[in-house]
């Protein structure tokens, strides 16, 4: 079942990516949707080749790559969002990035953790990402409200299935969890990329 998930996802994403590079708009400007979806595609091979695998205590397996990856694919996410949202600091653009990195960092050692270090390394995640995506939360302007939607729905999904998956409390196994990945994956970097082109 997990490698069908990976299967479709591989297919989606190089089907997205793609679309995204044939129908890039502006010459001269980064390609980030492009870039997205085929950093999340080799995401998708790695976990289908079933290299990396680590394997929480009842035995299923925590594909942890999985977060190395969105520490690329989301700050480049991260970007847009930004450009969205009217922000135009350098600086402010940079603190967005870095704390990207720490929370999926302190995600892929958490996956890869247990006990009480598992914890505090999620704990530690959790609080980078709501410094994160509090204060972007707040910045509105006409055209980027349906931003705020995305990031509500999308992404803070996927600490929630950290959470209740192998990864966290065990409350569902490894197939569950890579299908729901796969479809915040879906909405967070196909839908939300096709939002910005309309």
């Amino acid at each position: 079942m997990i490698n069908t998930i990976f299967i479709i996802g591989f297919v989606i994403f190089a089907l997205s990516s793609a679309y995204f590079f044939v129908t890039k708009s502006k010459p001269g400007v980064l390609n980030s949707a492009f870039l997205v979806s085929f950093v999340t595609l080799a995401s998708y091979t790695l976990m289908w080749q079933g290299s990396f695998v680590a394997q929480s205590p009842d035995g299923q397996p925590i594909y942890w790559t999985r977060w190395l990856f969105y520490a690329i694919s989301c700050s480049l996410l991260m970007l847009e969002i930004a450009r969205v949202k009217g922000i135009t600091s350098k600086s402010k653009i940079a603190e967005l990035i870095f704390l990207n990195v720490i929370v999926m960092g302190t995600g892929t050692l958490a996956a890869v953790s247990s006990g009480l270090g598992k914890w505090i390394l999620f704990l530690l995640s959790s609080i980078a990402y709501m410094i994160q995506i509090l204060p972007l939360l707040k910045v509105n302007t006409e055209k980027s409200k349906w931003v705020n939607t995305t990031i509500l729905l999308g992404w803070t999904g996927f600490p929630i299935v950290f959470f209740l998956a192998p990864t966290g409390l065990g409350l569902f196994g490894s197939a569950t969890a890579m299908g729901l990945y796969l479809v915040l994956d879906v909405y967070t970097k196909i839908i939300f990329n096709l939002q910005l082109k309309a």
